[in-house]
């Protein structure tokens, strides 16, 4: 009896955690929502109907993600409409958005000398400043190995428990931080903030270093606070969770390095990157082409991500691939999975559900 009541006790609370990952603020499930439609457009080069999806969504939320202000802006350039553009502008610039030296003048010459902005947001330096000298912590030691993290590991898995127990405290008594308080100063241009990678250190499957701290409940606080942006949520819960419940690798886009060389150095990987054969994607990327496992298979993982505020898998792949020949925009998950492989024969035999994309 006993048992049976611990059993049940267990599958109640799995159904609750897994219930909880999810978006339930109506104004962010529609915000994502129109967020993702725009994104659609974006894929389609309707530059016009991408305006009028943002218009709606930042019209239905006070504070709009930043990545989403910068696309906005990009699309309203597309369009000539440079009164709306330079109000997107002066919004990232009141987030301390790192803007090339160039872009004013490239973009905003005919308005008179740039003036100071006024800026409503009030940004916490002290909190900024703090996860600063995390991020500055725990990249010591990684800098330190030259890419061979092996040579410090008990170092750095010493370093990262001590790191990852300071944030989870600092985010309970601050609350999760984005840009409407640290700004984006320390962010890289795809707008991932520093303190993601402190989180991202913490894999449910590290086999060296047992994982210390489990983000999971505060990033999902953060979701339904419009703190994080779906993209980013679903891969620091997968990555706390040791889990793929938010992607699939048959909806990536593949290149292949043959290139024989032992020299991992930065300027070989990028010669051997130049090289590369790019660019597959597997053939289910036609919805013809799936069989009914690989239809159930899609239809879950897209449930997850609807629930959480994701596009589907197919229209991410679309951004993926949009973005290889577009760089003005900045779409969720746009990358390339690298395979090195020494072996043709073992690239042709990949390549046998791919399919080859311009």
């Amino acid at each position: 009896m006993k048992l049976f009541a611990s059993l049940a006790f267990l599958l109640v609370s799995i159904s609750l955690y897994s219930q909880s990952d999810q978006l339930s603020d109506k104004k962010l499930v529609q915000y994502f929502s129109d967020i993702n439609k725009a994104e659609n457009k974006i894929t389609e080069n309707d530059f016009q109907a991408a305006e009028t999806f943002y218009r709606k969504a930042f019209a239905g939320y006070k504070e709009p993600q930043a990545k989403d202000i910068y696309n906005s802006m990009q699309v309203s350039l597309k369009l000539k409409n440079h009164d709306e553009a330079f109000l997107r502008y002066q919004a990232l610039k009141c987030l301390e958005y790192q803007f090339e030296p160039q872009f004013y003048d490239e973009n905003f010459s005919f308005y008179k000398a740039e003036t100071p902005i006024k800026c409503n947001v009030k940004l916490d330096s002290g909190y900024k400043n703090t996860l600063d000298s995390l991020f500055t912590i725990d990249q010591y030691y990684r800098k330190l190995s030259g890419g061979d993290n092996v040579k410090y590991q008990k170092e750095i898995t010493k370093s990262d428990s001590l790191i990852s127990t300071k944030l989870l405290k600092l985010i309970r008594q601050k609350g999760f931080p984005n840009e409407y308080n640290i700004g984006l100063a320390s962010n890289d241009k795809s707008f991932f903030h520093q303190f993601y990678l402190i989180i991202s250190h913490q894999l449910a499957k590290n086999t060296i270093g047992p994982q210390r701290i489990n983000f999971s409940k505060e990033i999902i606080k953060g979701l339904n606070k419009g703190k994080i942006a779906p993209d980013y949520a679903a891969f620091l819960l997968d990555v706390n969770n040791g889990t793929n419940s938010y992607s699939s690798s048959y909806f990536e886009i593949n290149q292949f390095i043959t290139e024989k060389t032992e020299d991992k150095s930065f300027n070989q990987i990028e010669k051997s990157l130049q090289h590369a054969d790019c660019c597959y994607v597997h053939e289910w990327f036609s919805p013809e082409k799936r069989d009914k496992k690989a239809k159930k298979m899609v239809d879950e993982i897209n449930g997850r991500r609807t629930k959480i505020g994701m596009s589907i898998l197919d229209d991410n792949l679309k951004k993926k691939i949009y973005s290889l020949s577009n760089k003005d925009f900045e779409l969720a998950e746009a990358g390339v999975t690298e395979h090195y492989l020494k072996d043709p024969s073992e690239v042709e035999m990949l390549k046998k559900n791919l399919i080859k994309i311009k």
